[in-house]
Protein backbone atom coordinates (compact mmCIF):
# COMPACT_ATOMS: atom_id res chain seq x y z
CA UNK A 1 0.00 0.00 0.00
CA UNK A 2 2.57 2.25 0.44
CA UNK A 3 4.53 1.77 -2.90
CA UNK A 4 1.33 2.72 -3.90
CA UNK A 5 1.68 5.74 -2.99
CA UNK A 6 5.35 6.33 -3.54
CA UNK A 7 4.12 6.04 -7.21
CA UNK A 8 3.36 9.62 -6.68
CA UNK A 9 6.43 11.06 -6.27
CA UNK A 10 5.03 13.29 -3.22
CA UNK A 11 7.90 15.47 -1.61
CA UNK A 12 9.69 14.34 1.72
CA UNK A 13 8.71 16.85 4.93
CA UNK A 14 11.70 17.06 7.49
CA UNK A 15 11.39 17.54 11.46
CA UNK A 16 11.35 21.04 12.00
CA UNK A 17 10.57 22.20 8.61
CA UNK A 18 8.06 25.04 8.67
CA UNK A 19 7.15 26.14 5.54
CA UNK A 20 3.96 25.04 4.09
CA UNK A 21 4.27 22.27 1.47
CA UNK A 22 1.53 22.89 -1.83
CA UNK A 23 -0.02 20.44 -3.18
CA UNK A 24 -1.64 20.53 -6.84
CA UNK A 25 -3.28 17.79 -6.71
CA UNK A 26 -3.06 14.23 -5.66
CA UNK A 27 -4.76 12.24 -8.32
CA UNK A 28 -8.75 11.29 -7.32
CA UNK A 29 -11.03 13.87 -5.09
CA UNK A 30 -12.87 11.39 -2.27
CA UNK A 31 -16.12 12.88 -1.58
CA UNK A 32 -18.50 11.20 1.39
CA UNK A 33 -21.71 10.69 1.79
CA UNK A 34 -24.40 9.38 3.64
CA UNK A 35 -26.45 6.09 1.98
CA UNK A 36 -29.89 6.02 3.92
CA UNK A 37 -33.23 7.83 2.69
CA UNK A 38 -34.16 10.32 5.29
CA UNK A 39 -37.89 10.50 5.43
CA UNK A 40 -40.92 11.49 8.17
CA UNK A 41 -40.79 14.09 10.74
CA UNK A 42 -37.24 13.48 11.27
CA UNK A 43 -36.38 14.50 8.25
CA UNK A 44 -34.73 17.76 8.93
CA UNK A 45 -32.43 16.18 12.06
CA UNK A 46 -31.12 13.44 10.18
CA UNK A 47 -30.17 15.61 7.24
CA UNK A 48 -28.19 17.96 9.99
CA UNK A 49 -26.85 14.91 11.63
CA UNK A 50 -25.58 13.93 8.18
CA UNK A 51 -24.12 16.64 7.11
CA UNK A 52 -22.31 16.70 10.58
CA UNK A 53 -20.34 13.67 9.63
CA UNK A 54 -18.31 15.84 6.26
CA UNK A 55 -20.71 14.27 3.81
CA UNK A 56 -21.49 15.57 0.73
CA UNK A 57 -23.87 13.15 -0.34
CA UNK A 58 -26.99 11.38 0.59
CA UNK A 59 -28.11 8.60 -1.46
CA UNK A 60 -31.85 8.73 -1.87
CA UNK A 61 -33.48 5.23 -2.82
CA UNK A 62 -37.04 5.92 -3.77
CA UNK A 63 -39.81 2.70 -4.37
CA UNK A 64 -40.87 2.88 -8.44
CA UNK A 65 -44.29 1.46 -7.30
CA UNK A 66 -44.36 4.00 -4.77
CA UNK A 67 -44.60 6.95 -6.93
CA UNK A 68 -46.30 5.31 -10.02
CA UNK A 69 -49.86 4.44 -10.31
CA UNK A 70 -50.55 0.66 -8.89
CA UNK A 71 -52.84 -0.24 -12.23
CA UNK A 72 -51.57 1.33 -15.66
CA UNK A 73 -54.27 2.74 -17.35
CA UNK A 74 -54.77 2.99 -21.56
CA UNK A 75 -54.15 7.35 -20.53
CA UNK A 76 -51.26 6.71 -18.14
CA UNK A 77 -48.42 8.26 -20.08
CA UNK A 78 -44.89 6.83 -17.87
CA UNK A 79 -42.58 8.79 -19.45
CA UNK A 80 -44.27 12.40 -18.65
CA UNK A 81 -43.56 13.28 -15.17
CA UNK A 82 -46.76 15.54 -14.82
CA UNK A 83 -48.62 12.54 -15.43
CA UNK A 84 -51.43 13.14 -13.00
CA UNK A 85 -51.24 9.35 -11.97
CA UNK A 86 -47.53 9.73 -10.52
CA UNK A 87 -47.15 11.13 -6.81
CA UNK A 88 -44.08 13.03 -6.57
CA UNK A 89 -44.60 14.41 -3.30
CA UNK A 90 -42.42 12.49 -0.68
CA UNK A 91 -39.98 12.59 -3.56
CA UNK A 92 -40.06 16.29 -3.73
CA UNK A 93 -39.84 16.76 -0.16
CA UNK A 94 -36.81 14.63 0.23
CA UNK A 95 -34.75 15.98 -2.53
CA UNK A 96 -35.69 19.31 -1.77
CA UNK A 97 -34.44 19.13 2.03
CA UNK A 98 -31.53 17.42 1.34
CA UNK A 99 -30.20 20.35 -1.20
CA UNK A 100 -31.49 22.73 1.87
CA UNK A 101 -28.80 20.87 4.02
CA UNK A 102 -26.08 21.24 2.08
CA UNK A 103 -25.93 17.79 0.55
CA UNK A 104 -26.02 16.45 -3.08
CA UNK A 105 -28.82 13.34 -3.85
CA UNK A 106 -28.39 10.91 -5.88
CA UNK A 107 -31.09 8.89 -6.52
CA UNK A 108 -31.26 4.73 -6.38
CA UNK A 109 -34.77 3.56 -7.96
CA UNK A 110 -36.37 -0.04 -6.74
CA UNK A 111 -39.25 -1.88 -6.41
CA UNK A 112 -41.52 -1.84 -9.56
CA UNK A 113 -45.03 -2.15 -9.87
CA UNK A 114 -46.22 -4.61 -11.20
CA UNK A 115 -46.85 -3.66 -14.29
CA UNK A 116 -43.25 -2.87 -14.78
CA UNK A 117 -42.21 -6.36 -14.48
CA UNK A 118 -41.21 -8.80 -16.55
CA UNK A 119 -43.43 -10.60 -17.43
CA UNK A 120 -45.91 -8.51 -15.52
CA UNK A 121 -46.30 -9.14 -12.00
CA UNK A 122 -43.60 -11.75 -11.89
CA UNK A 123 -42.19 -9.89 -8.66
CA UNK A 124 -40.16 -6.98 -7.35
CA UNK A 125 -36.83 -8.85 -8.51
CA UNK A 126 -37.63 -8.53 -12.53
CA UNK A 127 -37.93 -5.27 -13.61
CA UNK A 128 -38.86 -4.22 -17.31
CA UNK A 129 -36.20 -2.86 -19.05
CA UNK A 130 -38.56 -0.62 -20.74
CA UNK A 131 -40.41 0.27 -18.26
CA UNK A 132 -38.09 1.17 -16.36
CA UNK A 133 -36.30 3.60 -18.92
CA UNK A 134 -39.68 5.35 -19.33
CA UNK A 135 -40.08 5.85 -15.64
CA UNK A 136 -36.04 6.84 -15.41
CA UNK A 137 -36.65 9.87 -18.32
CA UNK A 138 -39.88 11.20 -16.10
CA UNK A 139 -37.63 11.19 -13.30
CA UNK A 140 -34.85 12.78 -14.26
CA UNK A 141 -37.00 15.18 -16.93
CA UNK A 142 -39.16 16.20 -13.52
CA UNK A 143 -35.23 17.22 -12.19
CA UNK A 144 -33.71 18.59 -15.40
CA UNK A 145 -33.42 21.66 -13.42
CA UNK A 146 -35.66 23.55 -16.18
CA UNK A 147 -38.99 23.71 -13.93
CA UNK A 148 -39.83 26.19 -11.41
CA UNK A 149 -38.81 25.45 -7.86
CA UNK A 150 -37.70 22.05 -8.76
CA UNK A 151 -33.31 21.42 -8.76
CA UNK A 152 -31.23 19.93 -11.25
CA UNK A 153 -30.84 15.99 -10.20
CA UNK A 154 -27.76 15.09 -11.70
CA UNK A 155 -26.98 11.73 -10.07
CA UNK A 156 -28.53 8.29 -11.20
CA UNK A 157 -28.13 4.99 -9.70
CA UNK A 158 -29.53 2.50 -11.84
CA UNK A 159 -30.78 -0.76 -9.84
CA UNK A 160 -28.99 -2.00 -6.87
CA UNK A 161 -27.13 -5.40 -6.27
CA UNK A 162 -27.93 -6.74 -9.65
CA UNK A 163 -25.47 -9.46 -9.56
CA UNK A 164 -27.92 -10.95 -6.48
CA UNK A 165 -31.02 -12.96 -6.05
CA UNK A 166 -31.97 -10.48 -3.73
CA UNK A 167 -32.59 -7.72 -6.19
CA UNK A 168 -32.46 -8.76 -9.73
CA UNK A 169 -33.81 -12.20 -10.80
CA UNK A 170 -33.32 -15.19 -12.31
CA UNK A 171 -29.71 -14.92 -11.71
CA UNK A 172 -28.99 -18.31 -13.59
CA UNK A 173 -31.15 -19.88 -16.05
CA UNK A 174 -30.38 -23.40 -17.64
CA UNK A 175 -27.15 -22.77 -16.21
CA UNK A 176 -26.32 -20.00 -18.06
CA UNK A 177 -26.00 -16.43 -15.49
CA UNK A 178 -28.73 -14.38 -17.82
CA UNK A 179 -28.50 -11.84 -15.43
CA UNK A 180 -25.54 -10.59 -16.37
CA UNK A 181 -27.15 -9.96 -20.10
CA UNK A 182 -30.53 -8.49 -18.25
CA UNK A 183 -28.72 -6.06 -16.35
CA UNK A 184 -26.53 -4.58 -19.24
CA UNK A 185 -29.95 -4.11 -21.03
CA UNK A 186 -31.52 -2.29 -18.52
CA UNK A 187 -28.26 -0.30 -17.16
CA UNK A 188 -28.41 0.84 -21.16
CA UNK A 189 -31.91 1.43 -21.69
CA UNK A 190 -32.00 3.91 -18.42
CA UNK A 191 -28.61 5.61 -18.97
CA UNK A 192 -29.82 6.56 -22.48
CA UNK A 193 -33.60 7.50 -20.99
CA UNK A 194 -31.28 9.82 -17.95
CA UNK A 195 -29.05 11.34 -20.47
CA UNK A 196 -31.62 12.19 -23.10
CA UNK A 197 -33.40 14.47 -19.46
CA UNK A 198 -29.98 16.34 -19.28
CA UNK A 199 -26.85 15.33 -20.93
CA UNK A 200 -24.63 16.19 -18.04
CA UNK A 201 -26.60 13.82 -15.93
CA UNK A 202 -24.33 11.32 -14.48
CA UNK A 203 -25.62 7.78 -14.78
CA UNK A 204 -23.83 5.09 -11.74
CA UNK A 205 -23.84 1.25 -12.50
CA UNK A 206 -23.31 -1.62 -10.36
CA UNK A 207 -23.78 -0.95 -6.83
CA UNK A 208 -22.83 -4.66 -6.67
CA UNK A 209 -23.31 -7.06 -3.68
CA UNK A 210 -19.67 -8.10 -2.74
CA UNK A 211 -19.79 -11.53 -2.23
CA UNK A 212 -20.47 -14.68 -4.84
CA UNK A 213 -22.53 -17.68 -3.04
CA UNK A 214 -24.78 -20.18 -4.65
CA UNK A 215 -27.85 -21.52 -2.00
CA UNK A 216 -30.75 -22.85 -1.89
CA UNK A 217 -32.59 -19.82 -1.46
CA UNK A 218 -29.59 -16.74 -2.55
CA UNK A 219 -27.52 -16.92 -6.00
CA UNK A 220 -25.08 -14.31 -6.33
CA UNK A 221 -22.25 -13.71 -8.87
CA UNK A 222 -19.32 -12.80 -7.89
CA UNK A 223 -18.91 -8.82 -8.30
CA UNK A 224 -15.24 -9.25 -10.11
CA UNK A 225 -16.75 -12.10 -12.69
CA UNK A 226 -20.25 -9.90 -13.03
CA UNK A 227 -18.09 -7.36 -13.93
CA UNK A 228 -15.74 -8.37 -16.04
CA UNK A 229 -18.51 -10.36 -18.57
CA UNK A 230 -20.93 -7.74 -18.35
CA UNK A 231 -18.17 -5.33 -20.09
CA UNK A 232 -17.41 -7.94 -22.57
CA UNK A 233 -13.79 -8.63 -21.19
CA UNK A 234 -11.29 -11.88 -20.65
CA UNK A 235 -9.77 -12.66 -17.66
CA UNK A 236 -5.78 -12.44 -17.25
CA UNK A 237 -3.63 -9.39 -16.67
CA UNK A 238 -4.28 -8.21 -19.97
CA UNK A 239 -7.92 -7.99 -20.52
CA UNK A 240 -9.46 -7.74 -24.15
CA UNK A 241 -12.74 -7.69 -25.93
CA UNK A 242 -14.46 -11.00 -26.22
CA UNK A 243 -18.02 -9.68 -27.70
CA UNK A 244 -19.60 -6.96 -29.30
CA UNK A 245 -21.79 -5.73 -26.51
CA UNK A 246 -21.03 -2.41 -24.42
CA UNK A 247 -22.43 -0.84 -21.28
CA UNK A 248 -23.16 3.11 -21.23
CA UNK A 249 -22.12 4.44 -17.63
CA UNK A 250 -20.65 7.14 -16.15
CA UNK A 251 -19.66 5.23 -12.87
CA UNK A 252 -19.17 2.15 -11.30
CA UNK A 253 -20.22 1.12 -7.81
CA UNK A 254 -19.65 -1.62 -5.15
CA UNK A 255 -20.51 -2.64 -1.84
CA UNK A 256 -17.29 -4.18 -0.66
CA UNK A 257 -19.16 -5.43 2.94
CA UNK A 258 -15.79 -6.83 4.65
CA UNK A 259 -15.24 -9.67 6.97
CA UNK A 260 -12.41 -8.15 8.89
CA UNK A 261 -10.44 -5.18 8.92
CA UNK A 262 -9.75 -3.03 5.68
CA UNK A 263 -6.66 -5.23 4.70
CA UNK A 264 -8.19 -8.09 5.02
CA UNK A 265 -8.35 -9.96 1.11
CA UNK A 266 -11.54 -12.62 0.58
CA UNK A 267 -10.64 -15.84 0.02
CA UNK A 268 -12.56 -15.87 -3.47
CA UNK A 269 -10.49 -12.98 -5.60
CA UNK A 270 -13.43 -12.47 -7.43
CA UNK A 271 -15.38 -11.03 -4.21
CA UNK A 272 -14.62 -7.39 -3.74
CA UNK A 273 -13.86 -6.48 -0.02
CA UNK A 274 -12.14 -3.10 0.93
CA UNK A 275 -8.36 -4.40 0.42
CA UNK A 276 -8.96 -5.70 -3.11
CA UNK A 277 -10.80 -2.63 -4.62
CA UNK A 278 -8.27 -1.75 -7.30
CA UNK A 279 -8.60 -4.94 -9.02
CA UNK A 280 -12.22 -4.05 -9.60
CA UNK A 281 -10.04 0.00 -10.48
CA UNK A 282 -8.24 -2.23 -13.08
CA UNK A 283 -11.01 -3.88 -14.89
CA UNK A 284 -12.94 -0.92 -15.36
CA UNK A 285 -10.58 1.10 -16.85
CA UNK A 286 -9.50 -1.79 -19.30
CA UNK A 287 -13.19 -1.73 -20.43
CA UNK A 288 -13.10 1.53 -21.46
CA UNK A 289 -9.95 1.53 -23.05
CA UNK A 290 -10.97 -1.64 -25.15
CA UNK A 291 -14.11 0.49 -25.81
CA UNK A 292 -16.60 -2.05 -23.62
CA UNK A 293 -17.73 0.61 -21.37
CA UNK A 294 -18.56 4.38 -22.92
CA UNK A 295 -18.84 7.01 -21.53
CA UNK A 296 -17.32 10.87 -22.44
CA UNK A 297 -15.07 10.89 -19.69
CA UNK A 298 -12.95 8.50 -17.57
CA UNK A 299 -15.53 6.30 -15.91
CA UNK A 300 -15.09 6.60 -12.04
CA UNK A 301 -15.36 4.20 -8.79
CA UNK A 302 -17.87 4.74 -5.94
CA UNK A 303 -18.64 3.12 -2.93
CA UNK A 304 -22.40 3.79 -2.55
CA UNK A 305 -22.54 1.46 0.43
CA UNK A 306 -19.99 0.25 3.26
CA UNK A 307 -20.65 -0.23 7.08
CA UNK A 308 -19.24 -2.58 9.90
CA UNK A 309 -21.47 -2.87 13.13
CA UNK A 310 -20.27 -1.86 16.13
CA UNK A 311 -20.10 -4.06 19.27
CA UNK A 312 -20.62 -4.79 21.81
CA UNK A 313 -24.26 -4.37 20.38
CA UNK A 314 -23.91 -6.46 17.46
CA UNK A 315 -22.41 -10.03 17.59
CA UNK A 316 -19.36 -9.96 15.96
CA UNK A 317 -19.12 -6.39 15.51
CA UNK A 318 -16.02 -4.31 15.88
CA UNK A 319 -15.18 -2.75 18.89
CA UNK A 320 -15.41 1.22 18.93
CA UNK A 321 -11.96 2.10 19.52
CA UNK A 322 -10.79 -0.24 16.45
CA UNK A 323 -13.94 0.40 14.44
CA UNK A 324 -12.66 4.28 14.12
CA UNK A 325 -8.93 3.16 13.25
CA UNK A 326 -10.45 1.30 10.20
CA UNK A 327 -12.61 3.71 9.06
CA UNK A 328 -9.60 5.94 8.24
CA UNK A 329 -7.82 3.25 6.66
CA UNK A 330 -11.12 2.14 4.84
CA UNK A 331 -11.18 5.59 3.40
CA UNK A 332 -7.25 5.98 2.95
CA UNK A 333 -7.57 2.55 1.29
CA UNK A 334 -10.63 3.45 -1.07
CA UNK A 335 -9.15 6.35 -2.51
CA UNK A 336 -5.76 4.85 -3.06
CA UNK A 337 -7.89 2.22 -5.40
CA UNK A 338 -9.13 4.75 -7.16
CA UNK A 339 -12.84 5.50 -5.05
CA UNK A 340 -14.13 8.96 -5.71
CA UNK A 341 -17.34 9.09 -3.57
CA UNK A 342 -18.11 6.76 -0.44
CA UNK A 343 -21.29 6.36 1.02
CA UNK A 344 -21.58 5.01 4.52
CA UNK A 345 -24.88 2.33 5.05
CA UNK A 346 -26.53 4.35 7.00
CA UNK A 347 -26.97 7.32 9.21
CA UNK A 348 -28.27 5.75 12.44
CA UNK A 349 -27.74 2.15 13.93
CA UNK A 350 -31.42 0.55 13.47
CA UNK A 351 -31.88 -3.06 15.34
CA UNK A 352 -33.76 -4.99 12.78
CA UNK A 353 -34.85 -8.47 13.30
CA UNK A 354 -34.10 -9.33 9.72
CA UNK A 355 -30.49 -7.77 10.12
CA UNK A 356 -27.86 -10.17 11.95
CA UNK A 357 -25.57 -6.82 12.54
CA UNK A 358 -27.82 -4.27 12.46
CA UNK A 359 -25.84 -2.03 14.59
CA UNK A 360 -23.55 -0.32 11.39
CA UNK A 361 -24.77 3.34 11.95
CA UNK A 362 -22.38 6.21 12.21
CA UNK A 363 -24.57 7.14 15.46
CA UNK A 364 -25.62 5.41 18.31
CA UNK A 365 -29.25 4.48 18.55
CA UNK A 366 -31.61 6.65 20.71
CA UNK A 367 -35.40 5.54 21.71
CA UNK A 368 -36.24 8.83 21.37
CA UNK A 369 -34.91 8.92 17.82
CA UNK A 370 -32.42 11.08 16.13
CA UNK A 371 -33.11 14.07 17.82
CA UNK A 372 -31.35 12.29 20.74
CA UNK A 373 -28.47 10.06 18.73
CA UNK A 374 -24.98 10.90 19.27
CA UNK A 375 -21.83 9.95 16.96
CA UNK A 376 -19.65 7.23 17.86
CA UNK A 377 -16.42 7.18 18.18
CA UNK A 378 -16.21 6.54 14.31
CA UNK A 379 -17.90 9.36 13.06
CA UNK A 380 -14.64 11.71 13.87
CA UNK A 381 -12.73 9.21 11.41
CA UNK A 382 -15.49 9.55 8.92
CA UNK A 383 -15.42 13.25 9.14
CA UNK A 384 -11.92 13.99 9.37
CA UNK A 385 -9.61 10.62 8.27
CA UNK A 386 -6.11 10.32 8.66
CA UNK A 387 -3.37 7.78 9.09
CA UNK A 388 0.04 7.39 9.38
CA UNK A 389 2.35 3.92 8.09
CA UNK A 390 5.96 3.66 9.43
CA UNK A 391 7.88 2.56 6.65
CA UNK A 392 10.94 2.68 8.49
CA UNK A 393 12.58 3.05 11.78
CA UNK A 394 11.86 6.56 11.19
CA UNK A 395 9.96 7.37 8.84
CA UNK A 396 6.41 7.11 7.58
CA UNK A 397 3.57 8.18 5.07
CA UNK A 398 0.92 10.15 6.38
CA UNK A 399 -2.49 11.07 4.56
CA UNK A 400 -5.85 12.39 5.47
CA UNK A 401 -8.77 14.27 4.04
CA UNK A 402 -10.25 17.50 6.01
CA UNK A 403 -14.36 17.86 7.07
CA UNK A 404 -16.29 17.52 3.81
CA UNK A 405 -13.04 18.39 1.59
CA UNK A 406 -12.48 21.80 2.73
CA UNK A 407 -9.03 23.33 1.44
CA UNK A 408 -6.27 24.55 3.72
CA UNK A 409 -3.27 24.11 5.60
CA UNK A 410 -3.56 21.03 7.83
CA UNK A 411 -0.49 20.65 11.07
CA UNK A 412 0.70 17.16 11.83
CA UNK A 413 1.30 16.76 14.75
CA UNK A 414 2.90 13.89 16.95
CA UNK A 415 2.67 13.11 21.20
CA UNK A 416 5.35 12.83 22.81
CA UNK A 417 5.58 13.76 26.80
CA UNK A 418 2.18 13.56 27.20
CA UNK A 419 1.55 16.79 24.37
CA UNK A 420 1.20 17.28 21.00
CA UNK A 421 4.02 18.36 18.75
CA UNK A 422 4.36 19.48 15.67
CA UNK A 423 5.87 17.77 13.07
CA UNK A 424 5.32 19.44 9.65
CA UNK A 425 2.82 21.30 8.14
CA UNK A 426 1.04 20.56 4.94
CA UNK A 427 -1.31 22.23 2.54
CA UNK A 428 -4.65 20.54 0.69
CA UNK A 429 -5.11 20.39 -2.55
CA UNK A 430 -8.57 21.52 -3.79
CA UNK A 431 -10.15 18.44 -2.57
CA UNK A 432 -9.19 18.58 0.77
CA UNK A 433 -6.56 15.97 0.46
CA UNK A 434 -2.83 16.02 1.98
CA UNK A 435 -0.19 13.51 2.08
CA UNK A 436 3.59 12.88 2.42
CA UNK A 437 6.22 11.18 3.85
CA UNK A 438 7.54 11.94 7.32
CA UNK A 439 10.41 11.41 9.66
CA UNK A 440 9.99 10.93 13.58
CA UNK A 441 12.54 13.14 15.65
CA UNK A 442 15.36 11.42 16.23
CA UNK A 443 15.03 9.24 19.96
CA UNK A 444 11.41 9.16 19.08
CA UNK A 445 9.47 5.21 19.83
CA UNK A 446 7.67 4.65 16.51
CA UNK A 447 5.76 1.31 18.34
CA UNK A 448 4.28 3.68 20.55
CA UNK A 449 4.00 6.91 18.75
CA UNK A 450 0.14 8.57 18.16
CA UNK A 451 -0.09 11.29 15.22
CA UNK A 452 -2.93 13.70 14.41
CA UNK A 453 -3.74 16.37 11.96
CA UNK A 454 -5.05 19.38 12.35
CA UNK A 455 -6.56 21.66 9.77
CA UNK A 456 -5.44 25.51 10.87
CA UNK A 457 -8.15 27.98 11.27
CA UNK A 458 -10.52 26.00 12.01
CA UNK A 459 -11.77 23.50 15.16
CA UNK A 460 -11.26 20.25 13.46
CA UNK A 461 -9.25 17.76 14.52
CA UNK A 462 -8.79 14.17 13.22
CA UNK A 463 -8.19 11.37 15.92
CA UNK A 464 -5.18 9.97 16.59
CA UNK A 465 -3.82 7.06 14.47
CA UNK A 466 -1.00 5.12 15.80
CA UNK A 467 1.95 3.71 14.21
CA UNK A 468 1.53 0.50 15.80
CA UNK A 469 -0.53 -2.25 13.58
CA UNK A 470 -3.21 -3.42 14.97
CA UNK A 471 -4.43 -7.00 14.67
CA UNK A 472 -7.02 -8.10 12.55
CA UNK A 473 -10.18 -9.55 13.76
CA UNK A 474 -12.93 -11.57 11.96
CA UNK A 475 -16.55 -9.20 12.06
CA UNK A 476 -19.62 -10.40 10.60
CA UNK A 477 -20.21 -7.18 8.69
CA UNK A 478 -24.04 -5.99 7.10
CA UNK A 479 -24.58 -7.72 3.96
CA UNK A 480 -22.85 -11.16 3.93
Amino acid sequence: MIATLAALSIACCLVGWTAVQGAAGYGVPLQTGISEEPTGPEMDQSLTHARATGAQFQRLTFSWRAIAPAKRTREFDPANPFDPAYRWQRVDRAIAATFAHGLTPFISINEPPSWGQSPEGAGEEQPDPTQLALFAQAFATRYDGSQPGLPWVRYWEVWNEPNSTFFLLPQIQNGRAVSIDNYRTLLNASSAAIHQANPSNVVIGGALFPNGQHHATVTTIAPLEFTRRLFCLSGGAHPHRVCNASVNADVWSVHPYTSGGPSTLPLNPANIWIANLAVLSRIVRAAQRVGTLVAPQPVQMWVTEFSWGSSPLAPRGVPLSLERRWVAETLYRAWSAGVSQFSWYELQDEARLDNLNPYGGLYFECTRGIYCARPKPATEAFRFPFVAYASSKRRMLVWGRTPAGAVGTVRVEWRQGGRWRSLAKLRTDGDGIFTARLSLPRGADPSSALLRAVLLGDPAISPPFSLHRTPDIAVTPFGT
